[in-house]
């Protein structure tokens, strides 16, 4: 019996703190500490990270001459980014336009082609010393306000000499520009020569406009849409027809339902971006009316194949025209 009642006892001793284990197991959850959110890492956690979502640029070349197309695609929605020509009648007011309502600037510096067509004003050659490509260059800046980087204009000529693409590198390096190759011909070395300058640097995948057809931009606009969801980057480029304007307007809108948003060049590079500041700059009046006069687009030689074919991604978006006619 002395021996059953000392079980008895210690068996009444141990209860309570089984009772007490129990409750904290499966009692309530104690308070989270202040200043975790629900699903936060904890101290020595690592959050997932998100894979960046593809992006696309898009660059409006031949902005300066016509003030009416110009303004069209200043307006589009979204972060485009403008080519504007040095030397041109409208470049200024429209680059101000433009920065102001957050596109991003660069210099469309006309360069010698191999054909000996003119592409315009403040051409770069490589017939030009060091000293002579300097100044025409720093004319041209002076000339556009904002710019952020500098494309070629034509330039099948100039882009394929290695002395005259490593002195530009060079001189774009010291004004703090990054360069946009648009691959206008085969032989271009200038990726290659701002690659060994240290330069930031891209280079044109796909030409939007070469047929200015609504379709075939469309068409186009999808495969630099599939570039950039399968590389991470798409780069393209168009003018400032009036097809092209109208299928950009129509179809930006709905990049977010193809899992791709646009870009800044500055911001696919990494570089940051300019801070638009203040309402826009007020254009000047536009003459009504009269007919629409598009500049000659000028082909430079032979541009490069862009794209293989790839399925459509016309499904992926809803736009408010129609590609075909009716009962097409």
């Amino acid at each position: 019996m002395p021996g059953a009642f000392l079980w008895l006892s210690l068996l009444a001793l141990l209860m309570p703190v089984a009772a007490s284990t129990d409750a904290a197991a499966n009692g309530p959850p104690a308070p989270r500490a202040a200043g975790l959110a629900e699903g936060a890492a904890t101290p020595g956690q690592t959050p997932q990270e998100t894979a960046p979502q593809p992006r696309l640029v898009i660059i409006i070349d031949d902005i300066g001459n016509n003030l009416e197309q110009g303004r069209a695609i200043v307006e589009l929605p979204g972060k485009l980014n403008i080519a504007v020509l040095p030397h041109t009648p409208h470049g200024a007011s429209l680059a101000e336009h433009a920065h102001r309502r957050g596109k991003e600037v660069l210099l469309h510096a006309p360069m010698s082609a191999r054909d000996g067509k003119p592409p315009g004003t403040g051409m770069l050659t490589p017939t030009m010393d060091e000293p002579q490509l300097r100044e025409t260059l720093a004319a041209a800046l002076a000339s556009v306000p904002h710019v952020r980087g500098v494309n070629n204009h034509m330039g099948s000529e100039m882009t394929a000499d290695t002395q005259a693409m490593r002195w530009l590198m060079t001189l774009l390096r010291e004004q703090g520009l990054y360069f946009v190759d648009s691959r206008t011909h085969k032989s271009t070395v200038a990726a290659r020569q701002a690659q060994a300058a240290g330069l930031p640097h891209l280079s044109r995948q796909v030409f939007l406009d070469n047929q200015r057809k609504p379709d075939a931009i469309l068409e186009r606009l999808e495969a630099a849409i599939a570039r950039a969801r399968e590389e991470g980057l798409g780069v393209a480029i168009g003018h400032p027809y009036p097809e092209t304007a109208a299928v950009l307007r129509d179809q930006l809108p709905f990049l977010a339902q193809h899992g791709v948003s646009l870009a800044l060049v500055s911001e696919a590079l990494g570089i940051g971006a300019a801070e638009p500041a203040g309402s826009p700059a007020a254009l000047p009046e536009m003459p009504r009316p009269g007919p629409l006069h598009l500049p000659a687009d000028v082909p430079d030689d032979t541009c490069l194949p862009t794209l293989a074919p790839r399925p459509p991604l016309r499904a992926l978006c809803t736009p408010s025209w129609q590609v075909f006619p009716p009962g097409q």
